[in-house]
Protein backbone atom coordinates (compact mmCIF):
# COMPACT_ATOMS: atom_id res chain seq x y z
CA UNK A 1 0.00 0.00 0.00
CA UNK A 2 1.21 3.29 -0.80
CA UNK A 3 2.17 5.83 2.36
CA UNK A 4 1.32 9.06 1.23
CA UNK A 5 -1.40 11.01 2.30
CA UNK A 6 -3.07 11.96 -0.58
CA UNK A 7 -3.43 8.84 -1.96
CA UNK A 8 -6.52 6.39 -2.08
CA UNK A 9 -7.13 2.97 -2.57
CA UNK A 10 -10.01 1.05 -3.82
CA UNK A 11 -12.65 -0.35 -1.73
CA UNK A 12 -13.59 -2.67 -4.39
CA UNK A 13 -17.18 -2.16 -4.22
CA UNK A 14 -19.74 0.61 -5.22
CA UNK A 15 -19.01 2.93 -2.41
CA UNK A 16 -19.16 6.62 -3.20
CA UNK A 17 -15.73 8.16 -2.59
CA UNK A 18 -16.85 12.08 -3.70
CA UNK A 19 -16.52 13.30 -0.86
CA UNK A 20 -12.92 11.10 0.04
CA UNK A 21 -11.58 12.23 -3.33
CA UNK A 22 -12.86 16.47 -2.32
CA UNK A 23 -11.75 16.11 0.60
CA UNK A 24 -8.13 15.31 -0.32
CA UNK A 25 -7.78 18.18 -3.10
CA UNK A 26 -9.06 20.86 -0.35
CA UNK A 27 -6.59 19.68 1.67
CA UNK A 28 -3.69 18.54 -0.31
CA UNK A 29 -4.40 19.93 -3.40
CA UNK A 30 -3.77 16.74 -5.09
CA UNK A 31 -5.66 13.27 -4.82
CA UNK A 32 -3.96 9.93 -6.40
CA UNK A 33 -5.91 7.09 -6.93
CA UNK A 34 -4.78 3.91 -7.14
CA UNK A 35 -5.57 0.48 -8.98
CA UNK A 36 -9.48 -0.51 -8.82
CA UNK A 37 -12.69 1.59 -9.38
CA UNK A 38 -13.67 4.80 -7.22
CA UNK A 39 -17.34 5.12 -7.94
CA UNK A 40 -18.42 9.74 -8.00
CA UNK A 41 -21.66 11.25 -8.18
CA UNK A 42 -20.16 14.20 -9.72
CA UNK A 43 -16.73 15.54 -9.05
CA UNK A 44 -16.34 19.45 -7.99
CA UNK A 45 -12.41 20.10 -8.41
CA UNK A 46 -11.25 22.87 -6.18
CA UNK A 47 -9.29 25.35 -8.49
CA UNK A 48 -5.77 24.61 -8.40
CA UNK A 49 -5.53 20.66 -7.70
CA UNK A 50 -4.81 17.78 -9.25
CA UNK A 51 -6.25 14.21 -9.91
CA UNK A 52 -4.32 11.20 -11.47
CA UNK A 53 -4.46 7.90 -11.35
CA UNK A 54 -2.31 4.38 -12.45
CA UNK A 55 -3.13 4.87 -16.09
CA UNK A 56 -6.06 2.22 -17.26
CA UNK A 57 -5.71 0.48 -14.03
CA UNK A 58 -7.30 3.11 -12.40
CA UNK A 59 -11.57 3.87 -13.39
CA UNK A 60 -13.53 6.61 -11.96
CA UNK A 61 -16.77 5.40 -12.65
CA UNK A 62 -19.99 7.54 -12.84
CA UNK A 63 -23.02 5.05 -12.62
CA UNK A 64 -26.06 4.96 -14.32
CA UNK A 65 -28.49 5.79 -11.72
CA UNK A 66 -26.22 8.63 -10.34
CA UNK A 67 -28.07 12.25 -10.57
CA UNK A 68 -24.97 14.02 -11.79
CA UNK A 69 -24.56 15.14 -15.23
CA UNK A 70 -20.74 14.56 -15.25
CA UNK A 71 -18.49 12.63 -13.65
CA UNK A 72 -15.77 15.29 -13.15
CA UNK A 73 -16.11 19.07 -13.34
CA UNK A 74 -12.54 20.89 -13.74
CA UNK A 75 -11.91 24.40 -11.84
CA UNK A 76 -9.41 26.33 -12.66
CA UNK A 77 -5.29 25.85 -13.06
CA UNK A 78 -6.48 21.84 -12.65
CA UNK A 79 -5.04 18.71 -13.51
CA UNK A 80 -6.87 15.22 -14.60
CA UNK A 81 -4.66 12.90 -15.85
CA UNK A 82 -4.16 8.50 -16.24
CA UNK A 83 -7.08 7.22 -15.80
CA UNK A 84 -10.52 5.92 -17.68
CA UNK A 85 -13.65 7.98 -16.99
CA UNK A 86 -16.84 5.81 -17.20
CA UNK A 87 -20.30 6.26 -17.65
CA UNK A 88 -23.07 4.28 -18.26
CA UNK A 89 -22.34 0.38 -19.00
CA UNK A 90 -24.45 -0.22 -21.36
CA UNK A 91 -23.08 2.13 -23.98
CA UNK A 92 -20.43 -0.19 -25.47
CA UNK A 93 -21.58 0.73 -29.12
CA UNK A 94 -21.62 4.31 -30.46
CA UNK A 95 -23.97 6.58 -29.34
CA UNK A 96 -27.25 7.76 -31.74
CA UNK A 97 -27.79 10.87 -30.42
CA UNK A 98 -26.81 13.13 -27.90
CA UNK A 99 -27.94 13.16 -23.93
CA UNK A 100 -26.47 15.45 -21.31
CA UNK A 101 -24.59 12.75 -19.01
CA UNK A 102 -20.46 14.30 -19.26
CA UNK A 103 -17.28 12.89 -18.58
CA UNK A 104 -15.34 15.65 -17.88
CA UNK A 105 -16.94 19.06 -17.53
CA UNK A 106 -15.26 22.69 -18.59
CA UNK A 107 -17.55 24.78 -17.76
CA UNK A 108 -18.50 28.72 -17.17
CA UNK A 109 -21.41 30.77 -17.20
CA UNK A 110 -20.18 33.11 -19.81
CA UNK A 111 -22.59 35.72 -21.51
CA UNK A 112 -21.83 37.48 -24.48
CA UNK A 113 -21.42 40.33 -22.45
CA UNK A 114 -19.98 38.66 -19.20
CA UNK A 115 -16.40 37.10 -19.94
CA UNK A 116 -15.08 37.60 -16.15
CA UNK A 117 -14.55 34.82 -13.57
CA UNK A 118 -14.54 32.42 -15.57
CA UNK A 119 -12.46 29.04 -15.48
CA UNK A 120 -8.62 29.37 -16.43
CA UNK A 121 -6.11 26.98 -18.12
CA UNK A 122 -6.44 23.81 -16.96
CA UNK A 123 -4.83 20.14 -17.93
CA UNK A 124 -6.16 16.84 -19.27
CA UNK A 125 -3.98 14.19 -20.62
CA UNK A 126 -3.65 10.44 -20.49
CA UNK A 127 -7.39 9.52 -20.02
CA UNK A 128 -9.39 7.06 -21.73
CA UNK A 129 -13.04 7.58 -21.45
CA UNK A 130 -15.98 5.86 -22.45
CA UNK A 131 -19.86 5.94 -22.00
CA UNK A 132 -21.35 9.26 -21.51
CA UNK A 133 -24.13 10.21 -23.74
CA UNK A 134 -23.06 13.70 -23.91
CA UNK A 135 -19.00 14.44 -24.54
CA UNK A 136 -16.75 12.48 -23.09
CA UNK A 137 -14.91 16.16 -22.89
CA UNK A 138 -17.30 19.29 -22.69
CA UNK A 139 -16.37 22.61 -22.90
CA UNK A 140 -19.55 25.30 -22.50
CA UNK A 141 -19.52 28.83 -21.92
CA UNK A 142 -15.96 29.03 -20.77
CA UNK A 143 -16.60 32.64 -22.25
CA UNK A 144 -13.45 33.97 -24.82
CA UNK A 145 -10.83 35.16 -22.08
CA UNK A 146 -7.73 33.25 -24.15
CA UNK A 147 -6.61 32.00 -20.29
CA UNK A 148 -9.84 30.29 -20.24
CA UNK A 149 -8.41 26.91 -21.99
CA UNK A 150 -8.35 23.76 -21.80
CA UNK A 151 -5.78 21.74 -23.15
CA UNK A 152 -6.25 18.13 -24.37
CA UNK A 153 -3.87 15.96 -24.87
CA UNK A 154 -3.30 11.98 -25.34
CA UNK A 155 -6.77 10.64 -24.69
CA UNK A 156 -9.32 7.96 -26.13
CA UNK A 157 -12.59 8.33 -26.24
CA UNK A 158 -15.35 6.09 -27.29
CA UNK A 159 -18.97 5.50 -27.17
CA UNK A 160 -20.02 9.24 -25.95
CA UNK A 161 -22.28 11.74 -27.60
CA UNK A 162 -19.89 13.48 -28.52
CA UNK A 163 -15.97 12.30 -27.91
CA UNK A 164 -15.36 16.45 -27.63
CA UNK A 165 -18.08 19.03 -26.64
CA UNK A 166 -17.26 22.48 -27.42
CA UNK A 167 -20.76 24.49 -27.03
CA UNK A 168 -20.84 28.18 -28.64
CA UNK A 169 -19.32 31.41 -26.45
CA UNK A 170 -16.48 28.78 -25.47
CA UNK A 171 -12.75 29.49 -27.01
CA UNK A 172 -9.13 29.20 -27.27
CA UNK A 173 -9.08 25.55 -26.41
CA UNK A 174 -6.64 22.90 -27.57
CA UNK A 175 -6.44 19.25 -28.45
CA UNK A 176 -3.55 17.27 -29.60
CA UNK A 177 -3.08 13.62 -29.84
CA UNK A 178 -6.62 12.17 -28.85
CA UNK A 179 -8.80 10.28 -30.85
CA UNK A 180 -12.60 10.38 -30.84
CA UNK A 181 -14.17 7.36 -32.46
CA UNK A 182 -17.07 5.46 -32.32
CA UNK A 183 -18.92 8.03 -30.98
CA UNK A 184 -22.06 9.69 -32.35
CA UNK A 185 -20.41 13.50 -33.21
CA UNK A 186 -16.30 12.91 -32.90
CA UNK A 187 -16.26 16.48 -32.22
CA UNK A 188 -18.77 19.58 -32.18
CA UNK A 189 -16.78 22.80 -32.09
CA UNK A 190 -19.14 25.47 -31.76
CA UNK A 191 -16.92 27.69 -30.36
CA UNK A 192 -13.81 30.13 -31.86
CA UNK A 193 -10.28 29.65 -31.84
CA UNK A 194 -10.15 26.19 -30.77
CA UNK A 195 -7.20 23.86 -32.50
CA UNK A 196 -7.46 20.38 -33.34
CA UNK A 197 -3.42 18.59 -33.99
CA UNK A 198 -2.97 15.02 -34.60
CA UNK A 199 -6.43 13.85 -33.66
CA UNK A 200 -8.77 11.29 -35.04
CA UNK A 201 -12.51 12.03 -35.58
CA UNK A 202 -12.77 7.83 -37.55
CA UNK A 203 -15.93 5.57 -37.36
CA UNK A 204 -18.43 8.00 -35.52
CA UNK A 205 -21.80 8.97 -36.89
CA UNK A 206 -20.76 12.41 -37.75
CA UNK A 207 -16.88 13.04 -37.81
CA UNK A 208 -16.63 16.75 -37.30
CA UNK A 209 -19.31 19.03 -36.78
CA UNK A 210 -19.44 22.94 -36.35
CA UNK A 211 -22.61 25.29 -36.33
CA UNK A 212 -23.76 28.45 -35.89
CA UNK A 213 -26.70 28.21 -38.59
CA UNK A 214 -29.17 30.19 -36.08
CA UNK A 215 -26.34 32.87 -34.90
CA UNK A 216 -26.09 31.49 -31.41
CA UNK A 217 -22.20 32.86 -31.44
CA UNK A 218 -21.14 36.21 -32.40
CA UNK A 219 -17.70 34.61 -32.50
CA UNK A 220 -18.02 31.72 -34.09
CA UNK A 221 -15.25 29.15 -35.90
CA UNK A 222 -11.94 30.60 -37.14
CA UNK A 223 -9.59 28.08 -35.63
CA UNK A 224 -7.67 25.43 -37.28
CA UNK A 225 -7.18 21.46 -37.30
CA UNK A 226 -3.68 20.21 -38.37
CA UNK A 227 -2.62 16.92 -39.54
CA UNK A 228 -5.92 14.97 -38.34
CA UNK A 229 -8.21 12.15 -39.77
CA UNK A 230 -11.60 12.05 -40.35
CA UNK A 231 -12.31 8.76 -41.81
CA UNK A 232 -15.22 6.44 -42.12
CA UNK A 233 -17.91 8.42 -41.08
CA UNK A 234 -21.44 6.33 -40.62
CA UNK A 235 -20.31 3.02 -41.93
CA UNK A 236 -18.79 4.59 -44.74
CA UNK A 237 -21.95 6.62 -45.87
CA UNK A 238 -21.91 9.60 -43.17
CA UNK A 239 -20.92 12.94 -43.35
CA UNK A 240 -16.57 13.63 -41.86
CA UNK A 241 -17.09 17.50 -41.94
CA UNK A 242 -20.21 19.73 -41.91
CA UNK A 243 -20.03 23.35 -41.67
CA UNK A 244 -23.51 25.57 -41.19
CA UNK A 245 -23.71 29.29 -40.96
CA UNK A 246 -19.68 29.43 -39.97
CA UNK A 247 -18.72 32.82 -40.88
CA UNK A 248 -15.19 33.57 -39.56
CA UNK A 249 -12.71 31.18 -41.85
CA UNK A 250 -11.55 27.88 -40.87
CA UNK A 251 -8.72 25.79 -41.70
CA UNK A 252 -8.02 22.19 -42.57
CA UNK A 253 -4.67 21.66 -43.53
CA UNK A 254 -2.46 18.35 -43.92
CA UNK A 255 -5.46 16.02 -42.70
CA UNK A 256 -6.86 12.90 -44.40
CA UNK A 257 -10.70 12.41 -45.21
CA UNK A 258 -11.56 9.25 -46.64
CA UNK A 259 -15.06 7.39 -47.07
CA UNK A 260 -16.38 10.55 -45.50
CA UNK A 261 -18.95 13.45 -47.11
CA UNK A 262 -18.08 17.61 -46.77
CA UNK A 263 -21.30 19.36 -46.43
CA UNK A 264 -20.60 23.15 -45.68
CA UNK A 265 -23.71 25.79 -45.62
CA UNK A 266 -23.58 29.38 -45.91
CA UNK A 267 -19.89 29.25 -44.35
CA UNK A 268 -17.29 31.81 -45.23
CA UNK A 269 -13.59 31.27 -45.48
CA UNK A 270 -12.95 28.07 -45.34
CA UNK A 271 -9.77 26.55 -46.38
CA UNK A 272 -9.05 22.80 -46.96
CA UNK A 273 -5.45 22.59 -47.81
CA UNK A 274 -2.52 20.15 -48.61
CA UNK A 275 -5.05 17.46 -47.85
CA UNK A 276 -5.28 13.75 -48.53
CA UNK A 277 -8.91 12.65 -49.63
CA UNK A 278 -9.90 8.83 -50.43
CA UNK A 279 -12.75 7.05 -51.40
CA UNK A 280 -16.54 7.78 -51.33
CA UNK A 281 -15.81 11.15 -50.82
CA UNK A 282 -18.33 13.99 -51.61
CA UNK A 283 -18.61 17.54 -51.85
CA UNK A 284 -21.65 19.51 -51.32
CA UNK A 285 -21.58 23.35 -50.68
CA UNK A 286 -25.01 25.44 -50.61
CA UNK A 287 -24.58 29.35 -50.30
CA UNK A 288 -22.18 31.10 -48.31
CA UNK A 289 -18.74 32.88 -49.66
CA UNK A 290 -15.15 31.73 -50.01
CA UNK A 291 -14.32 27.99 -49.80
CA UNK A 292 -10.99 27.05 -51.24
CA UNK A 293 -9.49 23.45 -51.64
CA UNK A 294 -5.64 23.52 -52.63
CA UNK A 295 -2.54 21.49 -53.35
CA UNK A 296 -4.71 18.41 -52.48
CA UNK A 297 -4.42 14.83 -53.91
CA UNK A 298 -7.84 12.58 -54.48
CA UNK A 299 -8.33 8.95 -55.24
CA UNK A 300 -10.49 9.14 -57.18
CA UNK A 301 -11.85 11.96 -57.80
CA UNK A 302 -14.91 13.16 -55.56
CA UNK A 303 -18.15 10.46 -56.45
CA UNK A 304 -19.77 14.07 -56.27
CA UNK A 305 -18.94 17.73 -56.53
CA UNK A 306 -22.37 19.81 -55.67
CA UNK A 307 -22.42 23.75 -55.42
CA UNK A 308 -25.48 25.80 -55.32
CA UNK A 309 -25.66 29.39 -54.88
CA UNK A 310 -21.84 30.18 -54.15
CA UNK A 311 -20.00 31.05 -56.98
CA UNK A 312 -16.57 31.48 -54.96
CA UNK A 313 -15.75 28.27 -54.54
CA UNK A 314 -12.19 27.13 -55.80
CA UNK A 315 -10.05 24.20 -56.44
CA UNK A 316 -6.32 25.24 -56.67
CA UNK A 317 -3.75 22.46 -57.62
CA UNK A 318 -5.93 19.67 -56.72
CA UNK A 319 -5.40 16.34 -58.56
CA UNK A 320 -7.00 12.96 -58.92
CA UNK A 321 -3.92 10.81 -58.05
CA UNK A 322 -5.01 7.67 -59.84
CA UNK A 323 -5.08 9.37 -63.05
CA UNK A 324 -3.22 12.45 -62.68
CA UNK A 325 -6.51 14.79 -63.90
CA UNK A 326 -6.95 18.07 -62.57
CA UNK A 327 -9.77 18.05 -59.90
CA UNK A 328 -12.21 21.29 -60.57
CA UNK A 329 -15.57 22.43 -60.77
Amino acid sequence: MCNIEYYLTSTGDMTDRTAEIRTLLEEYGVCRLGCGTFVVSGLDMPDHSSLMGEGGATTLRLPEETQSNYAVKVGSFCTVKDMHLRGDDNLTERVEEMGDRHGLLFEGNATPKDWANQPQNSIVSGCFITGFSGGGITCRDTGYGTQCCLLVSDCHIMFCGAGINIAHLSEFHKFTNVLSERNCYGCINNGGNNVFTNCGFNCNKTGFLMDNAQGQSINNSHGSMVGCTINHSHYNEGIGIISLGITAGYIFTGCQVFFSKIVVEDSDGLVFDAMNYGRKVEIDIKGGGSVVFSNSSFRPAPDAIRITDNDHVRFINCYDRMTGEVVDV
